[in-house]
């Protein structure tokens, strides 16, 4: 029962949303990732270099993230 209350299921909705949202917003414009990322690009490839920093982002930066580029009132 603790793996299918209705909590959990929205946490795994945010997190599967922020994640598709970075990604996609990522892969569209590579410049807006930091130069480390975006220097891995051409050594493996765009989507993986995305994905590779994605995997590297705690919750709370990868929440933050999000918030920096779709809400509007985030300015940084």
């Amino acid at each position: 029962n603790l793996y299918r209350h209705f909590r959990k299921e929205r946490q795994v909705h945010k997190a599967e949303h922020i994640l598709t949202a970075l990604f996609e917003a990522f892969t569209k414009r590579p410049s807006m990732m930091p130069d480390g990322a975006r220097a891995r690009v051409d050594l493996i490839g765009l989507e993986r270099a995305v994905c590779d920093y994605l995997a590297g982002m705690t919750d709370r930066f990868a929440m933050d993230e999000f918030s920096r580029l779709f809400d509007p009132y985030q300015w940084t």
